[in-house]
């Protein structure tokens, strides 16, 4: 069984992904792409069209999420909130299956304790929360064996996907007690011209949250368009907007160093979403956000 994970679209190598025995496709749930991975976020026509040609999908959760700093309960809130949501109205991915959030990095026991737990903690809130306390999706993490080792016994995710380390802290000893889902392979590959890593599957766990969604699904949601993320850099604040002009009406105000996503700018006036989930709340002048 070929896994394979990738920060880019696989829809126009699907055929190509077939011929070479690729069997589960891994991708992104995020709040936004990057410059350096303008297609990291999984959509519903992806989804589809993997499905269609008999891949399983696992999706990972991932806003950087590379060092201790990224990690508060209020993140995780957020960002299970973000996946949650992401995941039920806009590629109606089905119950039961898996979503995994990353901790890239080789965190020590006290990092653990401090911030990931708390996080880890949130996206339970936001899922319990979402779900009218039904956990329709279950929770995994990707990272060292310490990370998912002390998740697990906490009782705060139930998915293990060690990371490619094998020098992080924890990894080695979850590798030979069996203690995994998944298990990312070194090195990185390139297939079908996609840059890829290959994933071991646990041959005692064959349920690692994978899934698969109808072609027409009728249910999901217009796919969100979750734009850059800028800063307003308006000393005072910056007027929201009902419109794309002074013309139209004050509807709110943005505070100053608030971070916000931009949809696109058109004539110097940027569609301003405030909670990353894809829908417009306003107006702003382009001239007074900075991209970040």
């Amino acid at each position: 069984m070929s896994i394979i994970d990738t920060p880019y679209n696989t829809e126009p190598k699907v055929s190509c992904l077939v011929s070479k025995g690729v069997k589960t496709v891994i991708r992104y749930y995020n709040f936004s792409n990057s410059r350096s991975f303008p297609e990291k976020g999984m959509t519903l026509a992806e989804a589809q069209a993997l499905s269609a040609n008999g891949i399983e999908i696992a999706v990972v959760f991932q806003q950087r999420q590379t060092k201790v700093e990224d990690f508060t309960e209020a993140k995780g809130i957020a960002a299970g909130r973000r996946a949650y949501r992401y995941a039920h109205d806009v590629i109606g991915q089905p119950a039961g299956s898996g979503i995994y959030f990353s901790v890239d990095f080789d965190a020590s026991a006290s990092e653990i304790s401090s911030n990931i737990q708390p996080f880890f903690e949130g996206i339970k809130l936001a899922f319990a929360d979402e779900s009218r306390g039904d956990h329709e999706y279950r929770v995994g993490a990707y990272g060292s064996g310490l990370v998912c080792g002390t998740l697990t016994n906490k009782g705060l995710i139930e998915l293990i996907w060690l990371s490619m380390s094998r020098g992080f802290r924890g990894t080695q000893q979850a590798l030979k007690a069996g203690e995994y889902d998944l298990a990312q392979r070194f090195p990185e590959s390139i297939l079908c011209g996609l840059d890829v890593d290959f994933n071991d599957p646990n041959p005692a766990r064959s349920d690692f949250g994978a899934f698969s969604i109808e072609a027409d699904t009728e249910h999901a949601g217009p796919i969100a368009t979750v734009g850059e993320r800028y800063k307003v850099i308006a000393r005072s604040g910056l007027r929201l907007r009902g419109g794309a002009g002074t013309q139209f009406d004050i509807i709110g105000s943005l505070r100053a160093n608030q971070i916000v996503f931009v949809a696109s700018i058109t004539n110097g006036w940027a569609k301003v979403d405030l909670e990353g989930d894809g829908k417009i709340d306003g107006f702003a002048s382009a001239d007074f956000l900075e991209r970040i």
